[in-house]
């Protein structure tokens, strides 16, 4: 590809996700996000949860002072608490969506041009219960959006995506068939037109879907993705949705898949389109394997993505 990558979406980092040191210690992610926000190669840079007001405000204007938007990921607190957006018990559902609100909240302190949640592990809870299910998770998505659109007070309202996980094999989501995104995309945006569908390189192998059907299918519906890696084979190192690094042995996606994914992302209009974001958003969902060195694992996502981008 001849054009810069910046002409056409930003390109991001998890913070939590590539420097994992950084959620059980909040004193060293100041010290994370300037290595990531003095990076050229990255326009966005991708935060969670912190509880750390001082922390907080540093990190607004320190993104202020690199020119660097801010995107919140609101996945990590429902896996860390067990939350369902999708669960049958009315009380289970309300409590993932207060917990989401607060994630919101934060979002909107961050002045984050984009929000991404998702349903819950373990939401899926097997065909003859899906559609209530999926009704559940709508409900939740509009309680959500609701209280997005209360704080814009008449201004626009933050996007927000809904993430696409695997159905059968780790995080177990309501939200993995390509049809079943699709159907709930279609209803979220006749009321919210800012509401999309985050598709993840490294979920797409866990649901057995090739990239150019889901891209096909989704169209206009996602303005983010996730890029990285998983191990499908059961009984390997690393298996199922731990995000390794791209080449990671056993892995199934590396320069040659990461090539063809952005390509079924061209051929679907995504790098042209207008977007509620900016522009489109692609994120590395990259996490180093145990004792990997997060600099290193770094250098080399930053490698196999170029080499990727430079031969599409």
């Amino acid at each position: 590809m001849d054009r810069s990558w910046h002409s056409c979406f930003d390109l991001g980092v998890i913070l939590g996700m590539m420097f994992p040191e950084t959620g059980g210690d909040e004193s060293l992610i100041l010290d994370r996000v300037k290595q990531v926000l003095q990076d050229e190669f990255f326009t966005i840079l991708e935060v969670t949860r912190i509880n750390d007001p001082k922390i907080r405000r540093n990190l607004r204007a320190m993104a202020h002072v690199s020119d660097t938007k801010l995107g919140f990921r609101a996945q990590v607190p429902t896996l860390n608490s067990g939350h369902n957006l999708a669960a049958l018990d009315e009380h289970i559902r309300r409590d993932g969506v207060e917990d989401v609100k607060a994630s919101l909240d934060q979002a909107l302190e961050l002045e984050c041009v984009a929000f991404s949640l998702m349903d819950g592990r373990n939401s899926y809870p097997g065909e003859e219960a899906k559609q209530e299910g999926i009704h559940a998770l709508e409900r939740s998505l509009l309680e959500i959006f609701d209280h997005a659109r209360t704080r814009a007070g008449g201004g626009e309202v933050i996007p927000i995506s809904l993430e696409q996980f695997d159905q059968v094999v780790d995080k177990k989501s309501i939200i993995g068939v390509t049809a079943d995104a699709v159907a709930l995309a279609a209803r979220m945006r006749d009321e919210y037109a800012s509401f999309g569908i985050l598709v993840d390189q490294g979920h797409l192998p866990l649901l057995y879907v090739q990239p150019d059907e889901v891209f096909r299918a989704l169209g206009d519906m996602t303005f983010h993705v996730d890029v990285g890696n998983c191990v499908r084979r059961s009984g390997r190192t690393n298996f199922g949705d731990t995000h390794p690094r791209w080449n990671f042995p056993g892995g199934v996606n590396g320069v040659a898949e990461t090539r063809e994914f952005l390509r079924a992302m061209s051929n679907s209009g995504f790098f042209e389109r207008r977007t509620p974001t900016p522009q489109p958003i692609v994120t590395m969902e990259i996490k180093p394997f145990e004792d990997e060195d997060p600099d290193l694992v770094l250098a080399s996502s930053k490698r196999v993505f170029q080499e990727a981008w430079a031969t599409l």
